[in-house]
């Protein structure tokens, strides 16, 4: 019985949350500011080829609106909750695989890395499933190396928001708040990577997205009292 209820829960999100979000983001104001291309450039119009999307496990909500209908490969981790938030991936139109480094991450890298070579946009959210939070795990490192994408940070500043009590303080922007993307600069990972360079690309993943952020941050807050 509670495996039943605990499905229909799941196809309710699966079928309502795309609306209400849709609903959510209609009220927002957006900005993006980019040191290569504005978001939707480089969805609609691939001046890079197909990229590795990498944020912040807390700020996927309006990304994965903003990615709507792309087709885009996103990788969510087999724990219960994941499943709600891949049901809503699904229903915009986008591709889940899941896996983690504690479940089924072997056969997930596998799946991404094929799905990469086939042309197809991947995104990853590198201090997923579980944290720490904001520490980028190697794992999209790896990706970009074995594909052969280049990885394209992005930042997410609101400028207000709930914070649920999660480990990540998975964010939730606030009907008519501002919001801010900062879209930094490619990451392009060398095939032949040692394990001992990988430690420092993903250092640098790390530090970026971090200074995305902070900078998105600031700009939305800003923005806000102007």
């Amino acid at each position: 019985m509670r495996d039943y209820l605990e499905e229909i829960k799941m196809t309710a999100v699966g079928l309502v949350g795309p609306v209400a979000l849709g609903l959510l983001c209609w009220t927002l104001r957006m900005e993006e500011i980019s040191e290569t291309r504005s978001l939707d450039k480089v969805l609609r119009q691939r001046p890079f080829g197909n990229v590795i999307f990498a944020f912040w496990h807390s700020t996927q909500l309006v990304l994965g609106y903003k990615g709507r209908g792309q087709g885009i490969h996103v990788l969510i981790s087999q724990h219960r909750d994941g499943e709600y938030i891949a049901r809503v991936m699904r229903s915009m139109g986008n591709d889940v695989i899941r896996g983690s480094s504690s479940r089924g991450g072997i056969k997930a890298m596998a799946s991404m890395v094929r799905a990469g070579k086939r042309g197809h946009f991947l995104a990853v959210t590198p201090d997923g499933p579980r944290g720490p939070r904001e520490k980028a795990q190697p794992g999209v490192i790896f990706l970009a190396k074995k594909t052969g994408q280049p990885i394209l940070p992005v930042g997410l500043g609101y400028s207000n928001c709930w914070r649920l009590p999660s480990w990540d303080e998975f964010r939730i922007p606030k009907p008519f708040s501002r919001v801010v993307l900062c879209i930094g600069e490619l990451i392009r990972v060398p095939p032949d990577l040692s394990d001992e360079e990988l430690e420092s690309y993903r250092d640098e993943l790390e530090k970026t997205l971090n200074r995305l952020t902070t900078e998105a941050e600031t700009e939305a807050e800003a923005q806000a009292q102007a």
